[in-house]
């Protein structure tokens, strides 16, 4: 296990995860969250000596990072940076594929990175970015209006008062006194209320949280890579997407329940040999990181993994 730990990821669920992708040698497979390299690493080793991924990040310092740590792994591994929504275009030349991982979220090493603006712990710029593909936090915020940005902080961060601190942020942003993420994290624990106070979490986190997804579209990406799955995968082909809140977990259960179904729309025709699923579902319930896990890894805690195969 620890070999596959580095600075940049402490890699969750490695052996569920190449326990559900059914990792063996001569296969295939893409890591569309390749991050530190942990579960690239593992698949790597795991389908020794010919198995093959394709990993893709949205982060150029993540693929410069994984290009140096898995570069004993020769043409067995091949790098791409872009958005593993677009895995389907990305593996145009790789696929069909017998396993296609997903590990949504954030780094330890892109939340460690105040430079980065993606925790309230640290004093950084207003950037926020996965990738040079998104807008930074700061334009974020030029663009966005009131309304919205409460949308923002309900939805995605199932905030309360939402519009008033969306009132708040917008008004004291384009006063110019919110400049860095500590000031931004300062304000919003100020306007979090009794309710932010009582609670064990830190007002800032269901907001940094909201924006995060917001400045980086991560909901659309992880339905579309759900959505894409069929064209992604081989028969018999799996995938194991690991999300860490309930939004992500919505989509990913929601998305396997339809690949599964042999619902047909009312008034179409169809022969009942013809009403067969996309796929089958290999976890009835999300499993979760161990004991032994959570005492090594605490940010493991809400990870929850859900497996498909295809038919």
């Amino acid at each position: 296990m620890t070999d596959y730990v580095s600075a940049w990821h402490d890699p969750v669920l490695v052996d569920d995860v190449l326990a559900f992708l059914d990792v063996r040698p001569g296969r295939r497979f893409i890591d569309g969250t390749l991050g530190g390299g942990g579960h690239t690493h593992a698949i790597l080793d795991a389908s020794q000596p010919d198995g093959e991924v394709l990993a893709i990040d949205r982060d150029p310092a993540a693929i410069e990072f994984a290009r140096e740590r898995l570069a004993d792994y020769g043409d067995r591994v091949q790098l791409a940076q872009g958005n593993y929504a677009d895995a389907d275009k990305l593996a145009a030349d790789f696929g069909p594929v017998d396993g296609f991982l997903v590990d949504a979220g954030v780094s330890s090493r892109q939340l460690d990175d105040a430079e980065r603006g993606f925790s309230f712990r640290g004093n950084g710029p207003l950037d926020m970015r996965m990738g040079p593909d998104a807008p930074t936090l700061e334009q974020f915020l030029q663009s966005i209006d009131e309304k919205e940005l409460a949308r923002v902080f309900r939805k995605y961060g199932e905030m309360k008062d939402a519009g008033r601190i969306a009132a708040r942020v917008l008004e004291a942003f384009q006063a110019g006194s919110i400049e860095t993420t500590g000031e931004l994290a300062a304000l919003i624990e100020r306007e979090g209320g009794s309710a932010g106070r009582k609670s064990s979490i830190h007002p800032a986190t269901l907001a940094f949280q909201a924006l995060r997804i917001a400045v980086n579209d991560e909901l659309t990406g992880l339905d579309r890579a759900v959505q894409n799955l069929p064209r992604l995968l081989a028969a018999g082909g799996r995938a194991v997407f690991i999300s860490f809140h309930s939004l992500e977990d919505r989509i990913v259960k929601r998305g396997f329940r339809d690949l599964c179904s042999t619902d047909v729309p009312h008034g179409v025709p169809m022969r009942a040999a013809d009403m067969q699923a996309a796929a089958r579902l290999l976890t009835t319930k999300p499993v979760t990181a161990s004991d032994e896990e959570l005492s090594r890894n605490p940010r493991s805690r809400s990870a929850k993994l859900r497996a498909i195969e295809m038919l």
